[in-house]
């Protein structure tokens, strides 16, 4: 990438987003919803609220951001190009995932859960043949964290085909109808769910991506407003995880508080991004680049940090902050590894140096 004021903070945001998983998938295991994840501690609150304060916007952010590259990658390639990198550089380590990593996830599923006792290659035939709900908390098939990549692919190619179809129409009216009606509809939508994900939302976000944020002059003008959003979004997302975490009632509030913590979540860590984190060094170039190999490689790590934790005993406290550290560091270390052969280089999506 180069090194305009633009893809800067941009790179930043989507590096500083993704690394926040590691502490989001940490404390899944600790949630107060009943959901039974890869591996569950038990029901803590205050765990259970750092989900609940990143979940209305890190993944429409992430959509966003990857609209804002379609954009920078479009004004180079044709579609067609586009589209072909997309499956490649996407498609590769989708399948890579589902073979190798994601088994890991639904083993230790299956051990956690079910008692079973067997080792992870014999749990193949498990895995490969228990098809469910998908999640593999059960030890099954699961798309696990990857439905992320197989989403954001056809996301890709639906989204080709609207922004082919929409360049052809030059009226300034046109531009303002279509962005007003992204945001309106992925607003309406968030709370709609196909396949248990928020799908039109995330086409929408796509979208407003690659047609309005990538626009410098209009983010500049967003950004005058960057405290008012900041604010709000502070208020809202805060509300909605004590309601929700802390108070259990007061149902019609917490979901108008989580949807307005989507709603300014998204420009007020745009605006902030875009005025605190418009810097580049070799440090953040090299994050920038493997963020999407962080992504792939940090679940089975999570998941594994915790397991051994629980193993020797450690109590919750201890397991979440020692398993911190240890995904942390692990997951830096395996994507320095891939970054530096060209055959793991190609399998988690990266391209030729």
């Amino acid at each position: 990438m180069t090194n305009s004021k633009r893809l800067n903070y941009i790179d930043n945001l989507r590096s500083l987003t993704v690394s926040l998983l590691i502490i989001y998938h940490l404390a899944m295991a600790y949630n107060t919803w009943g959901e039974p994840n890869y591996i569950f501690l038990g029901e803590t609150k205050i765990f259970s609220a750092i989900v609940v304060l990143i979940s209305p916007w890190f993944m429409p952010l992430m959509f966003l951001l990857a609209g804002i590259g379609a954009f920078y990658s479009l004004k180079k390639r044709s579609f067609a190009t586009f589209i072909k990198e997309r499956l490649i550089r996407l498609g590769i380590p989708f399948v890579f995932g589902m073979l190798i990593i994601n088994p890991m996830l639904s083993f230790v599923a299956d051990v956690t859960h079910n008692g079973y006792q067997g080792n992870i290659l014999s749990h193949y035939g498990i895995y490969f043949t228990r098809f469910t709900d998908l999640s593999g908390y059960d030890g099954g098939f699961t798309l696990g964290h990857l439905w992320f990549v197989i989403v954001l692919i056809v996301i890709s190619i639906l989204s080709s085909g609207i922004i082919k179809l929409c360049s052809r129409v030059k009226s300034n009216a046109f531009k303002f109808a279509l962005n007003a009606t992204l945001v309106v509809v992925a607003i309406l939508a968030y709370n709609f769910k196909l396949l248990g994900k928020p799908l039109i939302t995330y086409l929408c976000v796509f979208l407003l991506g690659y047609f309005l944020f990538s626009n410098q002059e209009f983010v500049n003008r967003l950004t005058k407003f960057k405290w008012l959003f900041t604010c709000l979004f502070i208020v809202s997302a805060i509300t909605n995880t004590v309601l929700f975490v802390f108070v259990g009632k007061y149902e019609l509030l917490n979901n108008i508080c989580n949807y307005l913590a989507f709603a300014t979540g998204i420009p007020a860590l745009f605006c902030l991004g875009n005025d605190y984190l418009n810097f580049t060094n070799s440090i953040c170039q090299k994050c920038s680049r493997l963020s999407y190999v962080f992504y792939i490689v940090h679940f089975p790590v999570v998941v594994l940090s915790q397991y051994f934790a629980s193993l020797i005993g450690l109590g919750i406290v201890a397991n979440f902050f020692v398993s911190v550290v240890v995904a942390t560091v692990v997951t830096a270390l395996l994507c320095l590894v891939i970054d530096t052969n060209p055959i793991t280089r190609v399998l988690f999506g990266l391209k030729s140096k």
